[in-house]
């Protein structure tokens, strides 16, 4: 199972375990987050953003292609129409907002 948290949601969590006698959770969770900071590497920060790149410059592609498209053809366009055609999430598309309804027609 996998569960995020905030640190102040961690921090928390550590203080009522301590309030209510439960030093073994209180340990597994300061373990886990000991092992989450030491995971963090300044190579593997940078893989991620290199990666969250190529995801943002491919689903902006999909989108500016798809506008073209649907304007070539007439369609009606709208971010709903577009994430549905350039078979991205609604949510990517909304990130697109201004530069869909700015090519709408």
């Amino acid at each position: 199972m996998r569960i995020t948290l905030s640190h102040k949601e961690l921090h928390e969590l550590q203080k009522l375990c301590l309030e209510n006698g439960k030093q073994e959770l209180f340990n597994k969770l300061t373990n886990e987050e000991h092992k989450s900071i030491k995971s963090r590497t300044p190579k593997k920060t940078k893989a991620t953003q290199k990666a969250t790149k190529v995801r943002q410059d491919t689903a902006r592609k999909k989108i500016e292609s798809t506008v073209n498209m649907m304007r070539l053809f007439n369609q009606k366009i709208t971010v709903y129409s577009v994430a549905k055609e350039a078979q991205v999430s609604y949510n990517t598309a909304t990130k697109y907002k201004e530069y869909i309804l700015k090519n709408a027609h």
